[in-house]
């Protein structure tokens, strides 16, 4: 199945992309999601996609990865959320649309105190 093929099915196609990672991140306690750092933000920009926080990078028709910025909770153990979320992002999005996520890049960067 191939997710993207015009201008109009990308736009969408990421939409659902960002929703579900959204979700995924919302059921995952003490994880914020953080707008892209500098390189990452000028990346969206060029693609047109300012307002987008996980960036997708689409590697062929049938397999893309995901750069996620995020925030935890002072005192969690980093690495179990963060595999916790990889793993969840991973398994919904090839689920609902049929593609390999080849890798979830998961960058902590920051952390703040409930």
């Amino acid at each position: 199945m191939m997710l993207v093929m015009k201008k109009g099915q990308e736009e969408m196609s990421n939409m659902l992309l960002q929703t579900v990672i959204a979700i995924c991140i919302s059921d995952i306690d003490d994880i914020k999601l953080l707008p892209p750092r500098s390189v990452g933000r000028l990346y969206s920009i060029l693609n047109r996609d300012e307002i987008n926080r996980a960036l997708i990078h689409y590697h062929d028709e049938n397999n893309l990865s995901i750069d996620l910025f995020v925030a935890i909770v002072y005192n969690k153990c980093i690495p179990q959320k963060c595999k916790e979320l990889q793993q969840l992002i991973k398994k919904e999005i090839e689920i609902i649309t049929g593609q390999t996520v080849s890798a979830v890049h998961i960058y902590v960067d920051a952390i703040w105190i409930k």
